[in-house]
């Protein structure tokens, strides 16, 4: 029997050192109970590989290929699977850019579709910001997909800005699946099932 998507991604983050109970605060000024490193499944090809194909099963089958003409990798962590979604769809790619007159790079012209992946969305607020750039540049993007979703509340508030949030799978099985393999105790366990 093959082990799950979210088991294999656990069991990565585990041996890597890729979540850890340890409070920290976001980009948002909000404090979390944990650290959520998922870059970490970039340096193990086959949970990459995986986690990339799994990525373009979403983006097939909920978001559908004729909808975007672009695909746009919120930085860092997005980029890697937005290449590989770029490959296997045949969309370019397109990459933001930081302090520069223009911020979307590639070939993207004014009216065209974009794609968003990134890796995690908490409160959905680079994804956000990523959707703010190609917005200021002509561009619409009415689709978003990441990895793992913390919470309802980030699709709530990119649907309001008309983005439809796609995801591999939703943090709560991520934190299952770590207490199946001991790494989380119970009451870390109860306090992580709360934030999602």
């Amino acid at each position: 029997m093959s082990t799950s998507l979210v088991d294999l991604v656990s069991k990565s983050l585990v041996q890597a050192g890729g979540f850890l109970i340890w409070p920290e605060k976001t980009d948002e000024g909000i404090l979390q109970p944990y650290v959520l490193d998922l870059t970490v499944i970039l340096s193990n090809p086959r949970v990459f590989s995986r986690v990339a194909r799994r990525i373009v099963e979403v983006v097939r089958k909920e978001v559908g290929v004729e909808k975007f003409n672009s695909v746009l990798g919120v930085p860092l962590a997005g980029i890697p699977y937005a290449s590989y979604v770029s490959i296997k769809t045949g969309k370019p790619m397109l990459l933001l850019r930081e302090g520069k007159a223009k911020s979307v790079e590639g070939l993207f012209k004014i009216g065209d579709k974009v794609l968003i992946i990134d890796d995690f969305v908490s409160t959905g607020r680079q994804v956000s910001k990523a959707v703010d750039k190609i917005v200021s540049e002509g561009g619409v993007v009415e689709d978003a997909v990441v990895i793992v979703c913390q919470s309802k509340k980030a699709a709530e508030k990119l649907r309001k800005k008309g983005v439809e949030l796609h995801y591999v799978f939703e943090f709560r099985k991520l934190v299952e699946s770590l207490r199946k393999l001991d790494a989380l105790t119970e009451s870390e366990y109860e306090a992580l099932i709360s934030t999602s």
